[in-house]
């Protein structure tokens, strides 16, 4: 039988359930991350997040490295 485990994201504190046993159904799959997004959340986080804390650190990951190209783009006009 699969092991799901009940867990408390350690961002938000909310229970989600992990489904480990059946990866495929995790809500960890329902997002897409890149090497890079995940990198950056695992060097916050020790264990999973909730599907929404994931979507939040792949939004601010990004908006992150929007910031650095524009602050680099506009470092030289001023």
């Amino acid at each position: 039988m699969p092991e799901h485990e009940k867990k408390q994201c350690p961002r938000c504190l909310s229970e989600f359930e992990c489904k480990t046993g059946t990866i495929l159904q995790c809500q960890c799959t329902k997002i897409e991350m890149t090497a890079e997004q995940l990198e950056y959340s695992s060097a916050q986080y020790d264990d999973c997040l909730c599907l929404a804390c994931l979507k939040e650190i792949r939004s601010e990951y990004n908006l992150l490295g929007h910031t650095k190209k524009l602050k680099n783009n506009l470092q030289g006009r001023f």
